[in-house]
């Protein structure tokens, strides 16, 4: 018996660890154990006639990464990379060789899994009222101390991008 007390004291403990990112004021969140490493100072190599998601390539040491605009994947008006822009490049398990732009980096949280709201999918929702990309790449909201942090999967950033040719 004293076993099982344990196991369930362990359970509802289990903390997760997020490295923070501001896109204009708002505060997000992705598994820190997503991200490969955090990069401060890029050259965006532009890709023409590209969905308007890609802000481009960047070479990292001799890699070259697709760098995608969360900006504009999150419903928030493009804006020009400055000083505190970063690119958040990611492990091969959540996409081959690719990163985001984000405003400003924050700080690891870590935080205990109970105290995170996932978004349930609500098939009354009309596929028309909302937006498919940024409701896919939400997952969740944890009230933290001072601000709300709303935590993205970062293995879908690439499935919301519109891969596909216009028609003319």
């Amino acid at each position: 018996m004293k076993n099982n007390k344990k196991e369930i004291k362990n359970i509802s403990h289990k903390k997760k660890q997020f490295c923070t990112f501001f896109i204009s004021t708002h505060l997000y969140g992705i598994d820190i154990l997503d991200v490969k490493e955090i990069i401060d100072e890029v050259t965006i190599t532009k890709i023409y006639h590209a969905p308007k998601e890609i802000l481009g390539f960047v070479n990292i040491r001799g890699h070259v990464y697709l760098v995608l605009d969360l900006r504009v994947m999150l419903n928030f008006n493009s804006k020009i990379i400055d000083e505190t822009s970063r690119v958040l490049l990611f492990n091969k398990r959540v996409g081959e060789s690719f990163g985001v732009m984000v405003d400003q980096i924050g700080h690891m949280v870590e935080v205990n899994e109970n105290l995170i709201e996932y978004r349930l999918n609500d098939e009354n929702i009309s596929p028309s009222a909302k937006n498919p990309a940024k409701s896919d790449l939400e997952i969740g909201a944890c009230k933290l101390d001072d601000s709300l942090m709303i935590i993205l999967d970062a293995g879908k950033f690439l499935e919301v991008v519109d891969l596909k040719p216009k028609n003319k």
